[in-house]
């Protein structure tokens, strides 16, 4: 934080359609994108902007009432224990480096493996991880631009998350893969891409245009405008269709997590040299 006053403002509220002063809104919730030890600086990096000082998550002066930053308070508090619960995300392992779970299969000589998790509410996550995607859409922070939705749709989304009325199936799925190794913490916004085709867990899967997030050791798909194949294959993989949520796993080491990461670090740090040092206090 720069420790300057921040001045409420009133306007309308983006989420309940009232006039009221605006709230502090993190996009994504702060618990899942804690600060380093210490408080040291992370940079904020994109590949054709210059890095930029970021203490923890990215929040908004300008999106959400007091009354509508309690409706998402309320996913974010639920919704964090339940990932906290099912050991889904790094800061619930305590001392592990790697996953050690029960319900956790591996596939020997391979990153990969999966999950069955027992959710206890699978509707209830699914809209904690919607309310999530709303706050990207809705924001107008450079770092969430392209997480672009239809205004028919989000019209959409704002009243499920609103009223916390749970949406058609095929209404943006959204997948869970879990990351089962430790890996250094970072900060990287959410982006849309178009998710190769593959085969996951034995389900073949054809391309699609999805909005990806991170957090904390948990990646979510968000999928645009999924193919009924796609729907149908993935149902087992798909936050509150089935119990248990099948969550695929891969090593940090081998993830497009870290290649995406480095990728962008090397972009960044060729277009901007010293950027990032001086980001994170250290040049």
């Amino acid at each position: 934080m720069s420790g300057k006053r921040e001045i409420q403002t009133v306007g309308v509220c983006k989420l309940t359609g009232e006039k009221a002063k605006f709230a502090r809104s993190h996009i994504i919730p702060r618990a899942l994108a804690k600060p380093r030890p210490g408080g040291q600086a992370f940079a904020q990096l994109s590949g054709n902007k210059r890095p930029v000082r970021r203490r923890d998550s990215w929040y908004d002066l300008q999106l959400t009432s007091h009354k509508g930053e309690s409706l998402l308070r309320d996913y974010d508090t639920w919704g964090i224990t339940e990932l906290r619960r099912t050991k889904l995300v790094w800061q619930s392992w305590g001392p592990m480096m790697s996953l050690t779970s029960s319900d956790f299969v591996e596939f020997k000589s391979t990153p990969w493996g999966f999950r069955k998790v027992l959710i206890s509410n699978p509707s209830r996550l699914r809209l904690f991880l919607l309310s999530i995607l709303w706050r990207a859409a809705s924001t107008t922070l450079d770092e969430f631009a392209e997480i672009k939705i239809r205004s028919v749709d989000l019209k959409k989304l704002t009243k499920y998350v609103r009223d916390g009325a749970l949406p058609p199936y095929s209404f943006f799925p959204v997948s869970l893969t879990q990351i089962s190794t430790i890996g250094f913490m970072h900060n990287l916004g959410a982006i849309a891409q178009i998710r190769a085709s593959s085969r996951v867990l034995g389900v073949r899967i054809a391309a699609e245009p999805i909005f990806r997030f991170y957090f904390d050791g948990l990646v979510a798909h968000f999928y645009i405008r999924p193919k009924e194949e796609t729907l149908n294959g993935m149902k087992s993989m798909f936050v509150g269709s089935s119990a248990p949520l099948i969550v695929p796993t891969v090593t940090f080491e081998q993830s497009w997590q870290l290649l995406n990461f480095r990728t962008v670090l090397a972009e960044s740090e060729d277009r901007f040299p010293g950027g990032i040092e001086k980001a994170e206090g250290r040049g």
